[in-house]
């Protein structure tokens, strides 16, 4: 194999695998195209002297010198433009020319985290079906609303008066209708709870910002968020951002363990929405999951998602959708 700064040409130039090797500090000493490539270089050379570690859950890698065996994990490599690429890594010893080196071998993980969207027959069909199931949501939320809550209030009053007409009755009718009402409101909230699920009321009446005012309230850590369009969107766009920031602030918080989420957004020709959080990097499989389920639904609109991850501010998803 051959330094990087001499071009290649070595056998780990034909492997199809971004492959690298690196000292005894961590730092890229010989790259294969693959590599390059893979990351958004124009050569081998570029990675010359970039920490060679992916980014992992406990960002805890073995030295290359105390190597005795091949050592796995899964992890993410960061590309030229921020982006993160999910991979597995097996790090083996490796004795270069310069002594006390490891070898760091590549495979790709069937999660491509920036995508485009809009493109193809698939994507405009499953945009379709996502745009019919949101449509049909938001008519069983206003049924339930307008429908079934309505009528449970009304019941809950008439137990309230009944209550109050039998105010000598025995004390046995009167816990029955006390317990009939505790279990109907009880029943209530289960319904609003469904109802916000399908389509929260504040999103349908007061857009975004009302619906992630409410958003921040449920939220078990601090949720900020600003730059907050003053015009309504598009009932359908309104409904996929805030499933989006909705699904961005779980993950941060059952996967990533996040102690703050701040969201923003920029309302233009595009609607840019970042959901920017302080806990740990997007490796374990569950979270690489909902980072694709995200990336989905931002293709629906026809838009792009982009994820990056700093140790010092944490794993930033940013949605970018055509109005």
């Amino acid at each position: 194999m051959t330094s990087v700064a001499d071009g290649g040409g070595s056998v780990f130039g034909m492997v199809t695998e971004p492959v690298w090797a690196v000292d005894a500090d961590h730092l890229v000493c010989y790259a294969n195209p693959a590599a390059a490539a893979a990351l958004g270089h124009g050569r081998p050379a570029d990675l010359l002297g970039r920490d060679g570690r992916p980014v992992t859950a406990t960002d805890e890698h073995p030295e290359p010198g105390e190597l005795t065996g091949p050592v796995r994990g899964e992890g993410m490599l960061t590309r030229l433009d921020g982006s993160l690429l999910p991979v597995e890594w097996t790090l083996t010893p490796w004795n270069g020319p310069e002594g006390g080196t490891a070898l760091y071998v590549f495979r790709f993980l069937p999660v491509p985290l920036p995508v485009g969207g809009g493109a193809g027959e698939g994507n405009r069909s499953s945009g379709l079906l996502a745009h019919r199931q949101t449509e049909r949501q938001r008519r069983y939320a206003m049924t339930l609303q307008h429908g079934v809550q309505e009528r449970m209030v009304r019941a809950l009053l008439g137990l309230s008066l009944a209550r109050q007409e039998l105010g000598t009755a025995p004390s046995g009718a009167l816990d029955l209708l006390h317990d009939t009402a505790r279990d109907l409101e009880e029943a209530l909230a289960g319904v609003r709870e469904v109802t916000d699920a399908l389509s929260p009321g504040a999103l349908r009446v007061g857009g975004l910002s009302a619906a992630l005012t409410a958003l921040a309230r449920r939220c078990p850590v601090p949720l900020g968020f600003s730059g907050m369009p003053a015009k309504r969107l598009p009932d359908l766009v309104e409904a996929h951002l805030y499933l989006l920031v909705v699904e961005a602030v779980e993950r941060a918080v059952a996967h990533g363990r996040a102690g703050r989420v701040e969201v923003s957004a920029a309302i233009g020709a595009s609607a840019v929405v970042t959901v920017q959080d302080d806990g740990a990097p997007p490796v374990q499989a569950e979270d690489l999951a909902a980072l694709a389920a995200l990336t989905e639904r931002a293709a629906i609109l026809g838009g792009t998602l982009t994820v990056t991850h700093a140790p010092d501010t944490g794993t930033t998803i940013t949605a970018v959708v055509p109005l």
